[in-house]
């Protein structure tokens, strides 16, 4: 294995990530809005190479989750462990402040609902050495009318409920616009606020360091893009290892990609963190492209999930449904060997954007073949069954029973963003069609990159083939584009589009997931 690591440590949609140390092990957790399970649980024991090991939620316990909102669900969580518990905080802009614990990192997690608010994001935990326990958060500007202010809040013993009304401790807000994500530790007496500012695509991090938890705060910047190609550098959480090193997890925004994580190196000087390299005179640094890997630290195996052979008792790892998980969406037992997906009716909209059974992953390579055997089993007019890569802009490519046989059709779709973030205008239009002999067809999405432009871009051509040999194209390539502060999304999905209860159904077999190394 190599003395050097290279960043992005890795290049899934892994946004606003944190991560602790418990022992001789790290574990991160991440944002997953309206996907659920949600806040993937990955462990490692080198800080690099990850291995996913669950999630802390299965799905939230609130009506609004039953169907499709994005921009809504998991946003910026924050893991912490104390006294054999583990713990992920996360708010849900419209629901308020969920602590999750566990035992097992593995799962199962228990949730408490901490505080019924609106308007709270992105809370961050202190276990204080005298048993006071403090929630700091941010607050989303589409729910309360502010933003950029941090607010500090008492806990009860365990951490799982807010025991004041809190009080605010930064508000700088033409110094530092939107202020969010906050993460407060304590180190040599104290108190830190790592939290980035300036926008996701052009901000930097900011450190607030004071002996009070109340404040007042001193502030540096710590770590901006500078001359790199690391637009953001966005935020994340620091982690020490058991050899005296330490580092911060952050995010960069990669457009249609999402937001990938980086290993910046950190060391402490003058009681500030400094993080990356190439620091100036007033100690803010550059990200690292590449360094040595943490001294000392055993190398994980890495193991995270794409292809799915469908032979389970239980979804893979790699599986998010758009909406809470139900039953009757599929079953691995019907056909062994398949997943089942059943022909639903969509609600709302009628469209793939606002189907809670489309079933989704995480792109973990740039450039990448998506290869997927279908067969449909249309009992209603509308039955479809396919691939697609869902975004704000997106598309599919779906096997259809029509009136003279079975076709293949090239879907386009967009969505319009409402007031407060919720999507209510979506429309679907149908750009190619292909005839097919039987409702059994091998799909198949080529992703390729492009980072010669502005910003990086993604583009998708979709193919099939009814021989098992011989791939068509269907139609030119579809740019892919980012969701709701999510990257794009490759998924499949069997549903009936004209509002019909249908007891059609698709068998899925073989999902192969290849990265085109030659393009990386």
């Amino acid at each position: 294995m190599a003395d050097i690591y290279t960043n992005p440590i890795l290049k899934g949609d892994y946004s606003d990530p944190d991560v602790i140390r418990v022992g001789n092990d790290f574990y991160m957790t991440s944002s997953s809005f309206t996907y659920f399970p949600g806040m993937p649980i990955l462990h490692s024991t080198d800080l690099v190479h990850w291995e996913h090991i669950g999630y802390a939620a299965q799905s939230l316990p609130f009506p609004a989750y039953e169907n499709t909102n994005h921009k809504k669900g998991t946003w910026a969580p924050c893991i912490r462990y104390h006294n054999g518990t583990f713990y992920v905080y996360v708010c849900a802009p419209d629901e308020g402040l969920l602590a999750f614990t566990a035992s097992d990192p593995a799962g199962p997690w228990r949730m408490t609902h901490a505080a019924n608010e609106t308007g709270w994001i992105d809370p961050t935990v202190l276990f204080d050495d005298d048993g006071s326990v403090w929630l700091v958060h941010a607050w989303a500007r589409s729910r309360a009318a502010i933003d950029s202010r941090l607010y500090l809040h008492r806990m009860n013993a365990n951490g799982t409920k807010v025991i004041d009304g809190g009080v605010e401790i930064f508000h700088e807000e033409k110094r530092h616009p939107t202020t969010e994500g906050p993460k407060i530790y304590k180190r040599n007496d104290y108190y830190y606020i790592m939290s980035p500012a300036g926008g996701v695509k052009t901000g930097w991090q900011l450190i607030l360091r004071s002996r009070n938890i109340e404040g007042p705060y001193d502030e540096k910047i710590v770590l901006h893009q500078g001359t790199t190609d690391v637009n953001g550098p966005h935020q994340g959480g620091w982690v020490d290892t058991p050899y005296g090193e330490d580092y911060f997890i952050h995010f960069q925004d990669v457009y249609p990609y999402g937001r990938i994580p980086h290993l910046q190196p950190v060391k402490w000087v003058d009681d500030w963190p400094l993080m990356g390299t190439n620091q100036d005179a007033d100690g803010c640094g550059e990200p690292v492209k590449e360094a040595p890997m943490p001294k000392g630290l055993p190398v994980t195996e890495p193991k995270i999930y794409t292809s799915d052979d469908f032979t389970g008792d239980r979804l893979g790892l790699q599986w998010q449904w758009q909406a809470n998980p139900r039953t009757e969406w599929y079953s691995l037992t019907e056909n062994p060997g398949a997943l089942r997906l059943n022909t639903c009716r969509i609600p709302r909209t009628g469209t793939l954007f606002h189907a809670g059974n489309f079933l989704s992953q995480l792109m973990q390579s740039f450039d990448f073949t998506w290869t997927v055997k279908v067969d449909l089993h249309a009992k209603e007019p509308g039955d479809r069954a396919g691939i697609a890569v869902m975004g704000y802009r997106y598309h599919y490519l779906a096997v259809e029973a029509g009136r003279d046989g079975y076709v293949l059709k090239l879907v386009d779709g967009e969505a319009q963003d409402m007031p407060r973030g919720y999507v209510e205008q979506v429309t679907e239009s149908a750009a190619e069609e292909a005839p097919l002999a039987s409702g059994t067809v091998t799909l198949r999405m080529t992703v390729r990159s492009d980072f010669a432009g502005e910003h990086p871009r993604m583009f998708v051509q979709y193919s099939y083939n009814e021989d098992g040999i011989t791939f068509r194209n269907i139609g030119s390539e579809r740019e892919g584009f980012a969701g709701g502060w999510t990257g794009a999304r490759p998924g499949i999905f069997a549903a009936n589009f004209r509002g019909k209860v249908s007891p059609g159904y698709a068998d899925f077999y073989h999902l192969t997931v290849e990265p085109l190394l030659s393009l990386c």
